[in-house]
């Protein structure tokens, strides 16, 4: 039996696996349950030969609805090291928070048919981890790949903007040559090749209460002040190509006879490049000054883009191919390549200077909804790439 055949016979296993930790809820503010999982993915993973450790994450400070800073603990990244003293190393990463938190009415996994699962995380990425897994494990089993070494690192965040594991991504990209993350494919199987770049923006504007009959002219409204304010950051879309500006959230007030004196607003942004990054904090900052010229209004912005573009180079090509290549030789397929909108580790990484493929996973849909599901044969055959590109990898073949 060769590593390949191996992974085959090991569809129901995955199954089964894949259920047992998607059953377990590790939403991004469930702390506890984010260490629950950290402890079974701790004893299931199982690699031989490897360092596991436990990196400690700083926490992170968020702006309540109520304008003041919350300071949240953050859960531990999970890190594995094997042959770390070899001098090609890559890196396999993906994360095993979820949006799906506590209380979230969908917590269990339901067969759909044969060869598709239902439930919380099993496509956004705790399908992703079963590829890595076994992958692996698939190479441990037949002792492939022996020149090279790698590191699996799961992080607790990635729903978030990973604003805890962030700066540690960045920190340990330089060691590896490439990255592999394992975020779940677009439904049609096709890849990522380019990702826009994202930042969230949280808006806070103070006013002055006062009672809204007796002493309205008194009062300083904070709602209606953010409301405009808003309006006008919402006419910059389509103003810079490919930038888009999601006025997300506006909370403020309470009594209908009192002036508000506090509105928060909450914004994302997606830009293709820097410039346009740039271009949009210029922007937002002139129309902040501008609310400040207003008696009795405050306003301060707090948030960055965290996610810079993720744009095709030469490296990001070899990768690609190299990738085309396993996939043609392991499963007679050809891989296609999309643009998207959205965002993940794969930008911080890129940014960091480590080139990565970022669509590894599993083939998915119903994505953040609670109709996720995935293609469970499309695990397996994610594992066979993934452990063949590491078997060319290693052997140094033309183009690997």
């Amino acid at each position: 039996m060769d590593a390949m055949v191996w992974l085959n016979s090991r569809q129901a296993e995955i199954t089964s696996k894949l259920i047992e930790l998607a059953d377990q809820n590790s939403g991004s503010e469930n702390f506890s349950g984010l260490m629950r999982v950290a402890d079974w993915l701790e004893d299931w993973m199982d690699f031989r030969d490897t360092e596991f450790r436990r990196i400690p994450l700083p926490a992170r400070t968020v702006i309540g609805n109520d304008g003041r800073e919350v300071v949240i603990e953050a859960a531990p990244a999970l890190q594995w090291n094997h042959r770390p003293d070899k001098k090609r190393r890559v890196l396999l990463a993906i994360h095993y928070d979820t949006v799906f938190g506590a209380q979230s009415p969908f917590q269990t996994c339901r067969m759909l048919s044969q060869d598709r699962l239902m439930g919380p995380g099993v496509a956004d990425a705790k399908g992703g981890i079963m590829v890595i897994r076994y992958a692996l494990k698939a190479l441990q089993e037949f002792s492939l790949a022996n020149d090279i070494g790698w590191t699996v690192l799961l992080n607790p965040d990635e729903e978030l903007g990973s604003p805890s594991s962030h700066a540690y991504l960045q920190s340990i990209a330089p060691e590896f040559e490439f990255g592999l993350l394992f975020e779940p494919a677009l439904p049609g199987g096709e890849l990522v090749s380019e990702r826009k770049g994202s930042g969230n923006f949280t808006l806070v504007v103070t006013g002055k209460s006062a009672h809204a009959g007796r002493h309205f002219t008194e009062g300083r409204n904070a709602v209606a002040a953010l409301c405009r304010l808003c309006a006008q950051i919402d006419t910059l879309n389509g103003v810079f190509p490919d930038t888009t500006i999601n006025i997300g959230s506006i909370v403020g007030g309470g009594p209908v006879n009192v002036v508000p004196d506090l509105a928060i607003g909450r914004i994302n942004v997606r830009v293709a490049d820097r410039e346009a990054a740039d271009w949009f904090e210029r922007k937002l900052q002139e129309l902040i000054e501008h609310v400040n010229e207003q008696d009795g209004i405050a306003c301060r912005s707090i948030g960055s883009f965290t996610s810079p573009p993720k744009r095709m180079n030469d490296k990001m090509q070899q990768l690609m191919l190299a990738v085309e290549r396993s996939a043609m030789e392991v499963l007679g397929s050809k891989i296609r390549w999309k643009p998207t909108g959205g965002v993940c580790d794969g930008n911080k990484l890129a940014d960091a200077g480590l080139p990565n493929i970022d669509t590894l996973g599993p083939i998915g849909d119903g994505l953040h909804s609670h109709a996720e599901w995935v293609q469970l044969s499309s695990i397996v055959e994610k594992a066979q790439l993934i452990a063949n590109l590491l078997i060319r990898y290693s052997d140094k073949r033309a183009s690997w």
